[in-house]
């Protein structure tokens, strides 16, 4: 069962930001002239980032309520950004039997920050091939 959990909710959160990344990339227009323009453009892409991670993190905190790991939302939920940052405090737990799927958040949440991090560097790549 959790093995079968951690493919389902793994592969949700990559359909979450592979869309988050086709909207940056393809939506919003990245060949902007004005330095007003350029710092909304940058400022909608890190909230649609923020988003799309707090999106991610919401999934793997529904599946802890879901399966009843903790007894309310907001514990699921901080459970969940904690383990999805990769914060890590420890003063909540999953019970034993769904332990390994907080780590697997963990390197869920570090991937998915660190292609957050690949598409902003592409998009300062293009403002920087514009400016030459």
């Amino acid at each position: 069962m959790q093995l079968v959990s951690i493919i389902i909710l793994i592969n949700l959160t990559v359909i979450i930001h592979s869309t988050w990344m086709f909207f940056v990339l393809k939506v919003i227009n990245l060949n902007v002239e004005s330095v007003i323009r350029i710092v909304f453009r940058n400022i909608a892409i890190i909230m649609t980032a923020l988003f799309a991670h707090l999106l991610e993190a919401g999934l793997f905190a529904a599946f802890y309520r879901y399966v009843e790991a903790f007894s309310d939302c907001n514990t699921s939920l901080y459970f969940s950004l904690v383990s999805y940052a990769t914060v890590g405090y420890g003063d909540v737990t999953l019970p034993e039997h769904w332990r390994l799927i907080g780590g697997i958040e963990g390197l869920t949440g570090a991937l998915m920050v660190g292609w957050s991090v690949a598409v902003l560097v592409a998009v300062l790549q293009r403002l920087r091939g514009m400016s030459q």
